[in-house]
């Protein structure tokens, strides 16, 4: 039996070390001072002692036989907030460690950082300079290397990659997986860092305490990487668990790492026994055991008041227009004790569940998918393209089958030409079942209509078989009138992108972007965040270019099947550096673009409504539109915005000059459009008037 000593050992690995060498036998004291640490850690037959590492001779007076010494500060990204808080623990605690270490003249294991190891994606930062906490933990790893040098002590260092399991932490301190796990939990949205692509080596709490363990018995010296041979990156694991994601700017804390070379610690007997993909999964099987048993037992899983069957050709996290964020925005809002949303959708994406919850939604996946598909694969691969025309048939049988399991109170199809096909069958065997259709269509109409001829009949029917009615703007109403609806029709707008309007993104973030874009003092930015397609008029954009000086640049935001064309348009016409094509751009950070922008302009051929546009208002830009369809609605020439023919680049240039020579006039005519959208363009506003104005009618 050893006399054993683990600093920070009421934390998440440090808890796992404990108990393993308490059940070995050895007498094992804790010495932690709980920064992020917990008591609910403890374990038996461990002697738990509270206290500074730099106070440790007095907190630990007896003689150890190992010394491991884990009990150091470990964010990257809080540690740039908090860098005295960092170098009192990482600094001021280890050299008492040290000195103590010394003085017992035992073996020490330190818990290094394999953060050092690594680089930053954005501009290739050493790790070990990208925080407070890399740069303390790189300075002590070399200084137990010298102090054994220069005192002839025993020693090993030990890197971790990114450690998961039984434990961990999911609050501002916490791990990853963990912090995703509840998120999942909860229903609450995944926020990535960055791209998304940054890898990381997860391994496991168990295998990275046998390294541990083993380290310290056999190992000597520096570099034993405790590492998982697979690596995932943050996308691949947010989607293991299933749930909405956004993606967030860059930190300074943004980075990649791989799998190292792991033989130094294999040669002491260490394998993996681990993976991520097998904790996932049971972890979810166990909430859903739980689940379960709750459900037998009628213990506190009340049935919701109501339940709403979603009918959408596309929903989160593939690739969307307008209508996908109007269902979030307004089913976050309305608890799950009041109304439980179920939807069916295609797959499209192979890697993502075909079952799960996002927010107040029970997603049912039905269809084909491949794996990451690119916008344009939706319309040119076959395997993908057939959802279109399967989902009118499949997903309303998928609907019917689910109704038998949970019993809907009512169904609601966004898009008559996407959804309402689905409805109107499962109408046909469930004639009981209110019926809600949204019109959120932004193709014109005429294009719409003779797409739809082949299934005429069912698709006339997806109007006059609803109960009700709600469009987004006066335009789509009319539409409904026209193809033989009689009943109510409930005008409510979609809102305006949340980070828009409520100013979510500082100066400093806005800063960054601009530099991102390249944007040089004095250059003037239009912009354009829709999808890249013929409807959205992306080119008359950069033909209108050609009557600008060349200090005028245009961003066309996000990606779509015309992007090919567009950038050939612009090579053409000899523009090509002043067009900037960012690629797809999530709605969480599309608001930066619009921000680090000056001009919104967008020509559109045919507009629902146009809900970029709108959160461009949201965002005190200066609008230039065609003022089509549904842009009426909020779109006044000289009151809220500039209106132009959407076939005329030069309109589109001489409108922007104004707005250029004519500063004052153009910032009050912005901020009266922002007025209005705070008043009319709320999502917290319109999804109150969904619940009043067009679901209790149907369901109470």
């Amino acid at each position: 039996m050893k006399t054993i000593l683990v600093t920070g050992g009421a934390g998440f690995i440090g808890s796992h070390l404990c108990e393993r060498l308490a059940k070995e036998g050895h007498r094992v004291i804790s010495l932690d001072n709980y920064f992020t640490g917990s008591k609910e850690n403890h374990v038996e037959g461990v002697e738990y002692r509270e206290g500074h590492t730099k106070d440790i001779a007095k907190h630990v007076p007896e003689d150890p036989d190992i010394i491991y010494h884990l009990g150091e500060y470990s964010r990257v990204r809080h540690s740039l907030a908090e860098p005295s808080v960092t170098f009192d623990l990482n600094l001021l605690g280890t050299l008492g460690v040290l000195e103590y270490w010394r003085e017992k003249r035992c073996k020490l294991v330190y818990a290094g950082s394999s953060t050092k190891f690594t680089y930053r994606d954005e501009d290739g930062v050493e790790g070990k300079n990208l925080a407070p906490y890399t740069w303390s933990k790189s300075a002590m790893s070399e200084l137990i290397v010298q102090y054994a040098r220069w005192f002839e002590l025993p020693y090993a260092v030990v890197y971790f990659y990114n450690v998961y399991g039984p434990r961990e932490r999911g609050d501002q301190y916490g791990t990853l997986i963990e912090i995703l796990h509840q998120n999942w939990l909860n229903g609450v949205t995944h926020r990535i860092a960055g791209s998304g692509g940054q890898k990381r080596a997860f391994t496991h709490v168990f295998d990275t305490v046998n390294g541990i363990v083993l380290v310290g018995e056999h190992g000597a010296g520096d570099e034993y990487g405790i590492c998982a041979k697979e690596t995932y990156s943050l996308l691949d694991a947010a989607r293991m668990f299933g749930g909405h994601l956004e993606y967030s700017s860059p930190t300074k804390s943004t980075r990649s790492s791989e799998a190292v070379d792991t033989s130094k610690i294999k040669a002491l007997g260490w394998k993996q026994e681990h993976t991520l993909d097998g904790y996932i999964n049971q972890l979810k099987m166990k909430e859903m055991d739980i689940h379960n048993k709750k459900m037998l037992k009628n213990e506190g899983i009340p049935r919701a008041k109501k339940r709403i069957l979603i009918f959408s050709l596309v929903y989160y996290p593939n690739f969307h227009g307008g209508a996908e964020p109007a269902i979030k925005e307004i089913t976050d809002r309305i608890p799950p004790d009041d109304i439980e949303f179920h939807m069916v959708t295609c797959l499209w994406n192979s890697k993502i569940p075909r079952v799960e919850r996002y927010g107040n939604i029970l997603v049912h996946r039905i269809g084909f998918g491949l794996p990451d598909p690119e916008f344009k694969d939706y319309g040119r691969k076959f395997k993908l393209k057939i959802n279109k025309y399967l989902f009118q048939i499949l997903g309303a049988l998928k609907g019917l089958q689910l109704n038998r399991k949970y019993k809907y109170d009512a169904i609601w199809s966004m898009m008559a030409h996407s959804a309402g096909i689905p409805a109107v069958i499962f109408k046909l065997s469930s004639p009981g079942t209110p019926y809600v259709l949204t019109l959120q269509e932004g193709d014109p109409i005429e294009h719409i209509q003779r797409v739809m001829k082949p299934a005429w009949p069912l698709f006339k029917r997806a109007f006059t078989s609803a109960s009700i009615v709600q469009s987004i703007s006066n335009y789509l109403s009319g539409w409904a009138r026209q193809m033989g609806y009689k009943g109510e029709i409930v005008l409510v707008k979609n809102g305006a992108n949340p980070n828009d309007l409520k100013e979510v993104f500082s100066q400093k973030d806005i800063d960054a972007m601009k530099k991102d874009l390249g944007k040089k003092e004095g250059e003037i930015y239009l912009v354009n965040t829709s999808r890249l397609v013929k409807q959205k008029g992306f080119d008359t954009v950069i033909e209108s270019l050609q009557y600008l000086p060349p200090h005028i640049k245009f961003v066309a935001v996000g990606d779509g099947e015309d992007e090919g064309k567009l950038k050939d348009l612009a090579r053409k016409l000899g523009l090509k550096e002043r067009v900037i094509f960012t690629g797809r751009v999530d709605r969480s950070v599309v608001t930066l673009y619009r921000k680090a922008s000056d001009i919104f302009v967008a020509p559109s051929r045919s507009e629902g409504l146009g809900n970029a546009f709108v959160s461009a208002l949201a965002s005190r830009l200066p609008l230039i539109t065609s003022g089509v369809g549904g842009i009426a609605d909020y779109a006044v020439d000289g009151k809220t915005a500039w209106i132009v023919h959407p076939e005329n680049p030069r309109a589109i240039a001489e409108k922007v000059k104004e707005i250029l020579a004519n500063p004052e006039k153009a910032k009050g005519i912005s901020d009266r459009a922002r007025k209005m959208v705070e008043e009319e363009y709320d999502w917290d506003n319109i999804a109150k008037d969904m619940r009043k104005k067009v679901f209790a009618k149907v369901i109470g």
